[in-house]
């Protein structure tokens, strides 16, 4: 079986509800995640409690992580990120 044994990827994107580089994202990682499994969380920047996201990314959205190291940012490569989550995968990060 494809990916047995492989470390599970959390992808976490940093967004917000007015944010259309936000939309497209999510729809280039439906596209990569049928080539890589990934569970994935969504930050709203702009809730309470997210200051501190909010401070470091309101102007750079969507953000995403990946096992909590940074991954991307502004548009996703369909291709380049499904390379690098590849690549963390076999390397257990």
């Amino acid at each position: 079986m494809a990916g047995r044994g492989a470390a599970r990827l959390m992808l976490t994107m940093f967004t917000h509800n007015r944010c259309q580089l936000c939309v497209d994202a999510k729809e280039a990682l439906d596209q990569v995640r049928k080539q890589v499994s990934f569970d994935m969380t969504e930050v709203d920047i702009r809730q309470p409690g997210n200051e501190k996201w909010f401070d470091e990314y309101k102007f750079d959205v969507p953000v995403v992580h990946a096992n909590d190291e940074f991954l991307l940012w502004h548009r996703v490569d369909i291709d380049a990120t499904v390379q690098k989550l590849k690549q963390l995968q076999s390397a257990g990060k």
